[in-house]
């Protein structure tokens, strides 16, 4: 079974318009809805830094409701893509590994609210490995690159060692930069909406030294004391307004805000004010001729081992696809014959000798098997079903 992908995703897209479609709040009912809606068999919703993804499972794509201006693979194009995405040669930093997490989370999400299941988790399960082995032949698969190592690099050349920075969140990019900033030298703290995670992420990065946590909420009102702030949560609308950071009077020591959300955690409207220095994922996933290059390099180099691994991919599926068939047609074919004996021996045959019932049964059961086999080998099974129908003739004549 083919899966279908429809996808916003930057540079095709621009970034406002990725926001618009990421699913933050109520997840699970929507793809509950989204499932219903498209009758897909199974599905799967993935939203990153610069993307948002649906993997369907048959189903009608249109049914979504996005307009038409997300691109849909379908066939080979949908393997193709998944495969590249996979192997981070889809993404703005040409080698990110974090996308096969991303596409776990995703089914973890759907199976745990039961929209994903055995074909979603056999097929993103091949694309992965697949990946793994397409970074090894494209050279690949030492690659560090992400948002994260962009931002990290980013932070190394714009301010100096000894800096204060808070990290706003506990996902995977503030996980990396409160190991990676204070091995650079810089000064951290943590901050979450909810405090305890922040204390648990802490004392999981480094237990004998943890870093200090401090309140969001005294981030949002007033962010002195800090040289810069990287926020990446979940927050579906801004976290830091400029009606908050607006009001506050006197001379401010400049600082630094890298926003790493989608949607964004702080305001553009921020950038007004000349003590706040705001970048954000357009700045990180902007089209450079470097970045365009390094894509194009790499696209060709993967270009053969693309084509191959997704015949193997295709062909896995179809197998997949056969066995299921196989086992519904089997489930259905003894559902009949059990139907056919229950009918035969208590209906128009109900007055045979228990010999002869016996034998009927005999005769059944050997249809039954001479029915599997074919079905099996790919028959048609009415020969067997024939003989038995004429035996069951002369039994009740």
């Amino acid at each position: 079974m083919d899966p279908i992908l429809v996808s916003f995703h930057a540079p095709i897209h621009d970034l406002d318009q990725v926001a618009k479609h990421v699913a933050k709040d109520g997840v699970p009912e929507k793809l509950e809805t989204w499932q219903a809606e498209t009758g897909a068999k199974e599905l799967v919703y993935v939203a990153t830094c610069q993307r948002v993804l649906w993997i369907l499972w048959d189903g009608d794509p249109e049914k979504l409701g996005l307009g038409p201006d997300p691109v849909t693979y379908k066939g080979d194009a949908a393997w193709r893509h998944l495969l590249a995405l996979a192997a981070g040669l889809e993404s703005a930093n040409v080698g990110d590994r974090e996308i096969t997490g991303q596409l776990t989370d995703g089914l973890s999400t759907a199976q745990a609210c039961g929209v994903a299941g055995a074909e979603a988790a056999a097929c993103l399960d091949e694309i992965i490995r697949e990946a793994l082995r397409l970074r090894t032949q494209v050279g690949l698969a030492d690659g560090q690159a992400s948002v994260a190592t962009v931002a990290l690099r980013h932070i190394e050349q714009a301010m100096n060692p000894g800096d204060r920075i808070a990290l706003v969140g506990v996902g995977p990019m503030s996980r990396y930069l409160a190991q990676r900033l204070p091995e650079r030298g810089f000064q951290v703290a943590l901050a979450n909406r909810t405090v305890q995670k922040a204390k648990d992420l802490a004392l999981e990065i480094d237990p004998e030294n943890p870093v200090n946590v401090v309140s969001l909420a005294s981030l949002q009102k007033d962010p002195v004391g800090f040289d810069a702030i990287v926020t990446a949560t979940a927050a579906a609308d801004p976290i830091f307004t400029l009606e908050a950071w607006g009001a506050l009077e006197g001379k401010r020591p400049m600082i630094r805000m890298i926003d790493l959300a989608l949607p964004a955690d702080s305001e553009p409207a921020l950038e007004q004010l000349p003590w706040v220095h705001r970048v954000d994922l357009h700045v990180f996933l902007s089209e450079t001729a470097s970045a365009k290059r390094q894509r194009a390099e790499a696209a060709q180099d993967a270009a053969p081992h693309l084509l191959q691994a997704v015949a193997r991919v295709r062909r896995r599926a179809a197998a997949r696809n056969r066995k299921r068939r196989l086992n519904e047609a089997q489930e259905t074919l003894n559902a009949a014959w059990e139907a056919l004996e229950k009918e035969s021996l208590g209906g128009a045959l109900g007055e045979l000798s228990e010999e002869q019932a016996e034998a009927i049964r005999q005769l059944m059961r050997r249809g039954r098997t001479l029915a599997h086999r074919a079905l099996i080998q790919g028959q048609p099974p009415e020969g067997a079903l024939e003989e038995v129908a004429k035996i069951l003739q002369l039994g009740a004549s």
